[in-house]
């Protein structure tokens, strides 16, 4: 059985493939994108694998790969994990790092990336790919965190090629490696300019094949766009091991790192960090209460708990309730789904029966961060109303209020999941949890 090569198209926008040639892109339809690639031919039972360039490199003989069993390999664990040192880190990844492991690290610019990854290769060691930096600006930053700086490693480098050689050559001397960061790596022989879809395609292929190879955990540094997803392919994230976000306010100390993805571990915990003069301070207990009690009661405030994987949070909600005197009314939510903000204010214009279609509503959830938690939606709708009627959310100057709640369209309140653990933690900081059946029963809540 003989097959001849293959000629495909690569767009270096999009990154599809197509069999024939065109002016524009059938995908994202940008014109002249469209590059010729060889992929691999086969002759029988041989494979001849050729580079971008169509130069012959190797003859595969298909027939070697054998499977192996489970069964061979060591009991427990083996030593595959890696404690981070950082007890926020290890939460979220689940037991540590684990060998061979590609994780893929994105926040917004300036959030506290570098300065994480520096803090996490000081505890254990490695090496430090510098695409962006240079080699001083990496040394001032573990001076100015006061870290070992015999554990770091530099390799000023945007080539991913000498990246794998290096990796290669020194087999077990780095346990982690960082690269910050992939949109700024290139790799020979793939068309397109740093950055392009191509380039980050092939060359978080070559880094994740190094890092299986030599047991090498890493951190692969990604951009955002300014819509907050991660710049390049989707099929980035589906080919490493792990998501995570670092995200949080740049004007608030508080910053916290999300799971969306992990193959090794839970996909919904959360590490807290406090930025601090002398770097990331890991933040427990009590100390995540991001609504601290205030004998002072305002107006268009409503406190809610929310669970971050198996930790409960305490967060407040803040409302702006303004007559609009534009066509069409401003919305804005900060910290909150767009869409179920929107959701959220034609159910309080319902059941309360008041005007919202002609007032501009603002929504902040405090700290910077951003909840997907549906038991906030009582404590939204509360502080709407509030700040609707200017009358803060009281039933005695003792106590201050928790509303936890999903709200329904036909506006019934709803029991969330962990339920009870989030009742524990607002009583724990001598809280009193609302209780209500409909949101129509916070009219009772605000005076006048």
């Amino acid at each position: 059985m003989k097959k001849v090569s293959e000629t495909v198209f690569v767009c270096s926008n999009c990154g599809n493939e197509f069999n024939k040639w065109s002016g524009q892109c059938p995908g994202c339809r940008e014109w002249n994108t469209l590059k010729e690639a060889k992929g691999l031919k086969v002759d029988g039972r041989k494979g001849v694998r050729f580079n971008q360039k169509r130069e012959r490199t190797e003859v595969v003989n298909l027939g070697e790969t054998k499977p192996i069993p489970v069964s061979s390999f060591e009991k427990g664990d083996g030593g595959i994990y890696i404690s981070t040192q950082i007890s926020e880190f290890d939460r979220v990844l689940g037991k540590g790092l684990v060998r061979g492991s590609v994780v893929l690290f994105s926040g917004e610019p300036g959030i506290g990336k570098s300065t994480l990854l520096t803090e996490l290769i000081g505890k254990i060691g490695g090496l430090y790919v510098a695409g962006e930096e240079s080699p001083e600006q990496i040394r001032m930053r573990v001076r100015r965190l006061k870290l070992d700086e015999k554990k770091f490693d530099i390799l000023a480098t945007n080539s991913t090629d000498e990246v794998v050689e290096l990796l290669d050559r020194v087999k077990n001397v780095y346990k982690i490696a960082v690269v910050d960061s992939i949109q700024v790596m290139v790799s020979e022989g793939v068309t397109g300019t740093a950055g392009s879809v191509s380039q980050i395609k092939e060359s978080t292929f070559r880094l994740i094949e190094s890092a299986k190879k030599n047991g090498v955990a890493m951190f692969i540094v990604g951009h955002v766009t300014k819509e907050g997803d991660i710049a390049g392919p989707k099929l980035l994230e589906h080919m490493v091991d792990t998501v995570l976000y670092f995200e949080g306010e740049r004007v608030s100390d508080l910053r916290i790192l999300r799971s969306t993805k992990n193959r090794f571990g839970p996909a919904d915990e959360v590490g807290v960090f406090k930025m601090e003069e002398g770097g990331l301070k890991e933040v427990r207990g009590k100390e995540i209460n991001l609504a601290p009690t205030s004998s002072n009661v305002s107006a268009g405030k409503a406190v809610s708990v929310v669970m971050g994987g198996t930790r409960p949070m305490m967060v407040e909600i803040q409302s702006l309730v303004t007559e609009s005197f534009a066509p069409m009314p401003t919305r804005v939510f900060s910290g909150i789904d767009n869409n179920r903000g929107k959701l959220l204010v034609a159910v309080a214009q319902k059941v309360f029966g008041i005007p919202l279609y002609k007032y501009d509503v603002y929504l902040s959830v405090t700290g910077g961060i951003k909840i997907e938690d549906t038991g906030v939606d009582l404590a939204v709708v509360a502080a709407m109303w509030s700040s609707y009627k200017e009358k803060p959310l009281v039933v005695n100057q003792k106590k201050d209020l928790v509303f936890i709640g999903e709200v329904s369209l036909l506006g019934e309140v709803k029991k969330v999941r962990n339920w009870d653990k989030r009742v524990k933690e607002a009583r724990a900081l001598d809280r009193e949890v609302v209780e209500m059946e409909n949101v129509g029963e916070l009219r009772t809540l605000v005076k006048g």
